[in-house]
């Protein structure tokens, strides 16, 4: 776990130094899409120190196979 939560904060501060100059200068909106995007990373990051099985995005992804099989059917004229 240790070396999992090291290489995780490794990263983390690898990322940070890159992204704070730029996050500085950014406007508001790049702000909020940043923290958006970071809300998965940050959970994905827990899931795999905390070694959890709790929902993935795997998981996420499987729920959306049904509705997609049926949207492809409806778009494929040979199947119809």
């Amino acid at each position: 776990m240790y070396g999992k939560l090291f290489c995780v904060l490794l990263l983390a501060a690898a990322m940070l130094i890159r992204d704070i100059p730029n996050f500085k200068q950014a406007s508001h909106r790049d702000r909020v899409v940043y923290g958006v995007m970071m809300v998965p990373l940050l959970y994905l990051a827990f899931l795999f120190v905390a070694s959890k099985p709790w929902p993935n995005l795997d998981t996420l992804f499987n729920l959306l196979t049904g509705p997609a099989d049926r949207f492809v059917h409806w778009l494929n004229p040979a199947k119809s």
